[in-house]
């Protein structure tokens, strides 16, 4: 009799284990799925529809630090395009890439300046960057690293100890009180990267998201 009793207290306490832990793991996914739902409608660039960059159309709007930052920090995640004009187009310079132009991988080229092998860089692009051969590529800490001197005034020092340091003023200092105009849109390349030894022929065009801001005079 007593060892019913005890299989039954033994089964209830495992019925009741298995309600808490089911109870607790609905709570946990809820949480999860709720966070997500909240993350996703304060991301501004999950709402956008993105057209090509030849052809801009579509809502702009008057941005500050306080939007173009954010967006930043998460160019090397989601793997888009961020760029930086003059109030007359003229490409704003970011910094000097540190990296030998004759060793940059075959079809990069800076479309942004005349001279396709200028050193100026105006944007935030993983593939440019890895073309370039970047010391920060490759890992999402050094990514950060980078943006975080970038912004703030500081050097990036090379992973690799090669010397290969980038010095910067500080981006918040130098554009603390100016407003961009913040234009969405999508252009289309061709991953020569991909191709099988020199055989381009079977390359598909990419298209990749870019947000353009514009300093308002």
């Amino acid at each position: 009799m007593e060892n019913a009793v005890d299989a039954m207290k033994i089964a209830f306490g495992v019925f009741v284990f298995t309600m808490a832990l089911s109870i607790t793991m609905y709570m946990f996914t809820m949480a999860r799925e709720t966070s997500d739902a909240v993350l996703q409608r304060s991301d501004v660039t999950t709402l956008m529809e993105y057209v090509e960059t030849s052809n801009m159309i579509g809502e702009e709007r008057i941005v500050g630090l306080e939007t173009i930052i954010p967006t930043l920090y998460k160019y090397f995640k989601e793997n888009y395009t961020v760029i930086f004009l003059e109030s007359n187009g003229t490409p704003i310079e970011l910094y000097e890439t540190q990296t030998d132009p004759s060793l940059w991988s075959p079809g990069y080229t800076n479309k942004y300046y005349d001279n396709n092998q200028d050193v100026r860089v105006c944007s935030f692009d993983v593939d440019e960057e890895t073309r370039r051969r970047e010391p920060w590529t490759g890992n999402t800490n050094y990514y950060k690293q980078n943006l975080d001197m970038f912004l703030s005034g500081g050097t990036f020092v090379s992973p690799s100890g090669n010397g290969m340091d980038y010095s910067y003023s500080g981006f918040i200092d130098e554009y603390s009180d100016s407003q961009f105009r913040e234009s969405l849109g999508e252009y289309t390349y061709n991953d020569v990267s991909a191709a099988t030894g020199t055989d381009t022929t079977n390359i598909k065009p990419k298209k990749k998201r870019v947000i353009i801001y514009t300093l308002v005079d």
